[in-house]
């Protein structure tokens, strides 16, 4: 049984009056900017490693120990931040779209619209890339293990290959629209 309170608050909203659309584009900024920070902050300790390197390599002790365990750990956290980001981003800005907003604006909607599209598809797009690739060239590479099979000598593991590469490319593309078909055909979704 809900409380009385809780009764009166719109579906849309949250405690503090704020609609849903905006808490999310909040979210969304946040992540793109934890983006926009971590980013350049990875590029630059990626490019800058040999020389960051060779002032903590003269170090001993309890100080090589700190220096170099912060070094790593800045090489880990900058670029998986990055990565989280800007999947929030994405996440919470397409999520914006479509709640409730206090106000709105179409060309970021379909800004945000287009990413949210190019980044939910494109394991479809490189997984169907690389089937057409290992028909174009008459081989399939996988990189771990590493094995090339070749059409010419190796039919059965060649066509298992792109097989494969054709079952991922329909797994991602199910999961990737079972996300967007109650954004982009809300009434046939309901009807489902």
């Amino acid at each position: 049984m809900s409380s009385p309170s809780q009764a009166s608050i719109p579906a849309h909203t949250t405690r503090q009056g704020a609609l849903k659309g905006d808490i999310a584009r909040r979210r969304a900024g946040l992540g793109l900017l934890v983006f926009l920070v971590a980013l350049p902050v990875s590029w630059w300790l990626f490019s800058r490693l040999e020389p960051i390197w060779t002032e903590i390599m003269p170090l001993e002790g309890v100080t090589f120990m700190a220096a170099a365990t912060l070094l790593g750990a800045a090489l880990a956290i900058a670029p998986l931040a990055a990565g989280i980001g800007f999947l929030l981003a994405i996440w919470f800005g397409v999520d914006s779209v479509y709640q409730p907003r206090t106000r709105g604006c179409a060309l970021l909607d379909r800004v945000i619209i287009a990413a949210g599209l190019v980044v939910w598809f494109a394991p479809v797009l490189v997984a169907l890339g690389s089937a057409g690739r290992a028909l174009y060239e008459g081989r399939v590479h996988f990189v771990r293990p590493p094995r090339d099979y070749f059409l010419a000598t190796d039919p059965i593991a060649f066509w298992q290959g792109v097989g494969f590469w054709l079952i991922m490319a329909g797994l991602f593309g199910f999961l990737a629209w079972r996300y967007w078909r109650p954004r982009l055909l809300p009434t046939a979704a309901a009807q489902d």
